[in-house]
């Protein structure tokens, strides 16, 4: 495996770069075309991913949907996930001017646009990119942690791009120290926490769906540390190419930072996540395992199967 990442790594790289000198000279109309191409061919040929997919919805919906409906709601969640790979490079060019064109900041929002400490928490939903490139335009830069990209210089490349409008990618190694630091300075964070986060990562397990999942609680923790307010929103993407930026929940700082209050804090965050892929769950990245690793102890038949293989060491 690391011979063949060695392999593809270059051609990688020329891809990535290709991407960054043309698409951004792409009209808008383009992109939308690309990401629906791209995102239905996705679904159709990657089959491992629609595997997941499926699984995941299944979790989430049960008997509530048709196949048609879960047909469509993953097929458009592979669109929406195309559209927001391609505009990190589309909006990274003419920022100011593109930002403010195509991405609205809702009534809701406008809470955040002040000289004052939040927490802020989104999920893989709609275009996450966009709430991190609009913030820093209003000049309320958002600091935040990446995964970062197994390539060393698309990563590189990537972060450049992220941060074009001043946001801030913040390595993962000494992440929360800094972040602490920001919001004691009356910064703002951000965390996407619908992702694994194991045990042993400091994870803690809050209900998903239904069924208890890892979850990170720094920025839980984070906000009772810093008597933070939490600010839960989204981007959603329109049909017309426009993105609308929302707040869905504000959470009051907490008063104290004993577990059982980090973790209903927690519960809190996965809830309304939870709310907003249930009205709209094309928005969502369901391609993801958000379910690959089981709570101990816990016998539910109604996890996804790739979470018994996954336990089994046959699905990384």
């Amino acid at each position: 495996m690391k011979l063949y990442r060695q392999i593809r790594r270059p051609f990688e790289t020329i891809g990535f770069k290709t991407a960054l000198t043309i698409l951004p000279l792409a009209p808008r109309f383009v992109i939308l075309g690309m990401a629906r191409v791209g995102g239905s061919l996705g679904f159709l040929l990657d089959r491992r991913g629609r595997a997941i997919g499926f699984a995941n919805i299944d979790v989430a919906f049960k008997e509530t949907k048709t196949s048609a409906e879960k047909k469509r709601i993953l097929r458009q969640s592979f669109i929406t996930m195309t559209r927001t790979m391609l505009d990190v490079i589309w909006f990274g060019t003419y920022s100011k001017k593109r930002l403010e064109k195509y991405v609205h900041l809702d009534e809701s929002w406008k809470p955040l646009l002040c000289e004052k400490r939040h927490v802020c928490i989104t999920a893989h939903f709609g275009n996450w990119e966009t709430v991190g490139q609009m913030m820093a335009q209003r000049g309320f830069p958002l600091h935040s942690i990446a995964m970062p990209v197994k390539n060393p210089v698309v990563n590189d490349l990537l972060i450049k791009r992220r941060e074009i409008t001043g946001q801030k990618i913040i390595p993962r190694e000494g992440a929360l120290r800094k972040l602490l630091n920001v919001l004691r300075n009356n910064g703002k964070t951000a965390f996407l926490v619908d992702q694994n986060t194991e045990e042993k990562e400091g994870g803690i397990w809050v209900e998903y769906f239904g069924l208890p999942v890892p979850v990170t609680p720094a920025p839980a923790a984070l906000a009772a540390k810093t008597n933070s307010e939490i600010f839960i929103g989204f981007s959603a993407p329109q049909s017309n190419g426009h993105y609308i930026v929302y707040g869905a929940k504000t959470i009051a700082p907490p008063s104290d930072s004993s577990k059982e209050t980090i973790r209903n804090l927690t519960q809190q965050t996965l809830a309304a996540i939870e709310e907003e892929v249930r009205k709209n769950p094309e928005h969502w990245l369901w391609m993801y395992k958000r379910w690959k690793t089981k709570k101990p102890g816990d016998t539910s038949s109604e996890y996804p199967s790739y979470a018994d293989a996954t336990e089994m060491g046959l699905v990384k």
